[in-house]
């Protein structure tokens, strides 16, 4: 017997209540089984609409082994393969077929995307069983396709307004220059069989050039012609109704002007000149009825020409108040009554006399609001 006062001996460490439960193969190959059907429907997925979904497969067949039903759970988990498999091949067969057409649709409006080996590639990658090799080509050509067909809508839009502007130039008589053989170069280009997104950026860069271009050169034209035609329309007296067009077209225009509405100035301008042609064939027709000439003027001093603008611009600038104080139009007057003021200041009579007789044209477009 141990001795008084002894320490006895420690207890033996307590042994393990279970052992790690060690997967039979078959559970082993469940789990790989799994794994591989998740990876491969993660991948799938991004196929979007149509891609097969296992998820309730993968559930069946969990619970079925956490019962003890391994077999069974093995059995659900192959056929969920197969089924993959037979869907997912399907799925990027009819992909393929979407995509041929699309890129036949594209060629019809003339743009020969260089697609044609990516789905070569995916065609062949899908009969060689390689099978996440051809859903991956897929995709990315998909993305490239809508990309591109985003692009190409957007060049069209472009060109259109490119070509418009420089058809309605032409009519006009405007001088291009250049510019019509920017426009030529950018449809050759276009033109090459296998387009890739690099050349459509370049070419839509080109185009942008283009238009920005025409929205130097067509203002300008038009600016020196309106200046021309206001001369022509201010001979006409303010009550001289057969040229009442010709000055509500001359106010459209330069209003549409202003407001950078390049294809509604042109027009504008188009029909101005119709009505400023027809004014000339009457007033040659008939010289009595012809605008006056300067000699009605010729005989009035500086300062009466003075008084008379100025009686004029305070009738105008009580016009103008009466106008909708946060209009367009009030913006508008409001400048063209400064503008007036400042040149009788400076007396310059004559460009105060066209800036005034503007600004009655404008107002005459506006009807009075009631009190």
């Amino acid at each position: 017997m141990p001795g008084a006062g002894s320490t006895p001996p420690s207890a033996p460490p307590p042994r393990a209540s279970h052992t790690a439960h060690v997967l039979s193969p078959e559970e082993d190959l469940n789990a790989a089984i799994s794994r591989d059907l998740r990876t491969k429907m993660e991948l799938v997925r991004e196929l979007g609409r149509g891609a097969p979904d296992l998820t309730n497969e993968l559930c069946q067949a969990a619970l079925s082994e956490a019962d003890g039903r391994i077999s069974e759970a093995l059995a659900i988990l192959r056929s969920a393969q197969s089924r993959l498999e037979t869907e997912s091949d399907e799925l990027v067969r009819r992909r393929l077929a979407e995509l041929g057409e699309r890129r036949v649709s594209l060629e019809r409006t003339g743009a020969r995307i260089a697609v044609g080996d990516d789905l070569r590639r995916a065609h062949e990658a899908l009969d060689a069983g390689e099978r996440d090799d051809a859903i991956r080509n897929v995709i990315d050509t998909e993305r490239r396709m809508a990309q591109f067909e985003s692009d190409w809508r957007g060049l069209q839009g472009l060109l259109a307004q490119v070509e418009g502007l420089r058809s309605e130039a032409s009519e006009l008589g405007i001088p291009l220059g250049e510019i019509t053989g920017e426009v030529e170069a950018i449809r050759d280009r276009l033109r090459e069989p296998n387009l890739t997104e690099e050349v459509l950026d370049a070419v839509a860069q080109d185009a942008a050039q283009t238009l920005m271009l025409l929205h130097e050169a067509i203002p300008s034209a038009l600016t020196e012609e309106l200046a021309r035609a206001e001369t022509t329309i201010d001979r006409y007296p303010d009550d001289h109704a057969p040229s009442a067009v010709a000055k509500r077209l001359h106010l459209e225009a330069t209003r549409h002007l202003k407001k950078g509405r390049l294809p509604e100035a042109v027009r504008s301008v188009q029909e101005l000149r119709r009505e400023l042609a027809e004014l000339e064939v009457a007033a040659a027709a008939s010289p009595a009825t012809s605008a006056p000439s300067a000699e009605a003027t010729a005989q009035e001093t500086e300062d009466e020409m003075l008084d008379r603008l100025l009686k004029k611009a305070r009738s105008l600038a009580s016009r103008v108040r009466t106008l909708p104080p946060d209009s367009d139009i009030a913006h508008d007057a409001a400048v063209q009554i400064r503008e007036a003021t400042d040149l009788l200041r400076a007396r310059q009579l004559k460009e105060a006399d066209l800036t005034l007789s503007r600004l009655m044209r404008m107002l005459a477009a506006v009807p009075t609001r009631s009190a």
